[in-house]
């Protein structure tokens, strides 16, 4: 059967667009973009980043400004919806054992959740009892730009490890910034804080073995 030149030129404009199609969904499965894994990707019971083998007193990782790295505070479009409850009890809650103090340590934004809960596994691993003496603080004794009034921010104290080796779990548990602040007028403690949402593409996943 011979096709005319009417039919030819069909089935040629045919073929030339199925191969521009195929062209461009090669070109956009090469840079479709990385998707983050799930947080369950990581053992909860390892370290996300090297353990160290010192952090210095008044000092914090990474070092540049807390806002600069887990972001500052902006209250216009922070929502109490993004708050949840975390409880466990191999971990010691301030807010158990203060008497007229209306805080609940147990409150915290959802993003801090994952690295707390790598840290006690860290922390119990060696033998230490974490102790959480500030999260979620509205209102009250820290600055008004303090990530405590979002939740992002939290104060640990272990008395079985040190504050230095707090500090060093802490960076090891993920949390995005870390400061092993020694002249508090609290007292000493390991403060740290996240992003409202962690980009875990900058967690270095530890050997485990």
């Amino acid at each position: 059967m011979r096709l005319t030149g009417k039919e030819i030129g069909f089935l040629m404009a045919g073929c030339l667009s199925a191969l521009l199609i195929f062209l461009i969904g090669v070109r956009f499965q090469r840079e479709r973009p990385v998707t983050l894994p799930p947080a369950n990707v990581f053992p909860i019971d390892k370290p996300v980043r090297e353990i160290l083998k010192g952090f210095k007193p008044n000092t914090c990782l990474p070092d540049a400004r807390e806002g600069t790295v887990s972001g500052s505070i902006d209250m216009e479009t922070f929502s109490e919806e993004w708050l949840t409850e975390y409880y466990d009890d191999r971990i010691w809650w301030e807010s158990e054992h203060d008497r007229g103090d209306t805080e609940d340590d147990h409150v915290m934004h959802r993003s801090m959740v994952e690295p707390l809960r790598r840290l006690v596994e860290l922390v119990v691993a060696e033998g230490g009892h974490l102790e959480v003496h500030d999260a979620y603080r509205p209102k009250g004794v820290h600055a008004p730009r303090s990530l405590h009034r979002e939740g992002r921010a939290i104060d640990l104290t272990c008395d079985d490890l040190g504050l230095e080796r707090l500090a060093i779990l802490c960076w090891a548990a993920g949390f995005d910034w870390v400061y092993y602040e020694l002249k508090a007028k609290k007292g000493a403690h390991v403060h740290c804080s996240v992003r409202r949402e962690p980009n875990r593409n900058d967690w270095i996943m530890a050997d485990p073995q």
